[in-house]
């Protein structure tokens, strides 16, 4: 039977689960129906799809990286589409017992050893002392500290960045957060910041490391945000 139109009784309850799912994300291209005040129309994705929400965009779990590999490398996360970024250290339990964690930036294309300046604070469940780590002309950030790496020891945090691949001329932020179990069997945790003033160039990677001995065991995932 030949149809001049497709009315609503001519279609079939199965009209939509009857077809293939996408089973992503749609592409910005990709096109919806809808009814404009009584007119059937088509949008693209990207006129809805919206902003301001975390999307994972990297994610890998590590164990026993040992001293010959002591430290984490990425040169590829970032990107102009998303305006910020926050990357998570997770169940970090090191090679070595008390061991910090130390953040680089690779600005310009060369990742950059010198003139850091951080804050870190330390507050820990057997004292109502505030104590902790800075400097003010260092090699690299201290984003976590003092964890432990016995069988009930590990620690958390995450550290981030705003619009990392632009050059604005002005030093890179970073802010951080961390929480776990220290050498002690002790509750720690602290927020901290730091910058480096060796580079305005854009952002385009990051190193991790331990301070002394290998990373060990972590699970490392990183989120972009869409301002936009």
């Amino acid at each position: 039977m030949a149809f001049s139109k497709i009315a609503a009784t001519t279609l079939s309850d199965d009209i939509i689960s009857g077809k293939t799912a996408l089973a992503e994300a749609p592409a910005d291209t990709d096109e919806f129906l809808l009814s404009d005040a009584g007119t059937i129309k088509r949008i693209d994705y990207s006129h809805i799809k919206g902003g301001g929400s975390w999307e994972l965009l990297y994610s890998d779990n590590v164990s026993s990286l040992g001293d010959g590999n002591k430290a984490y490398t990425d040169s590829s996360m970032f990107s102009s589409t998303y305006n910020f970024y926050r990357i998570y250290i997770l169940d970090w339990e090191p090679q070595n017992d008390s061991v910090d964690m130390n953040l680089q930036f690779k600005l310009g294309g060369t990742t950059r050893t010198n003139n850091y300046r951080f804050n870190l604070r330390r507050d820990e469940s057997n004292s109502n002392n505030v104590n902790g780590a800075y400097d003010n002309s260092g090699g690299s950030i201290r984003i976590m500290e003092g964890c432990g790496n016995g069988t009930s020891e590990n620690m958390s945090g995450w550290f981030e960045y705003q619009n990392p691949t632009t050059d604005t001329g002005r030093w890179y932020v970073t802010s951080c957060m961390y929480a776990g179990i220290e050498s002690n069997g002790y509750t720690i945790g602290g927020v901290g910041q730091g910058s480096c003033s060796d580079s305005t160039g854009a952002m385009t990677g990051f190193t991790i490391a331990a301070h002394a001995g290998g990373l060990g065991d972590y699970k490392l995932r990183a989120y972009g945000l869409k301002q936009s």
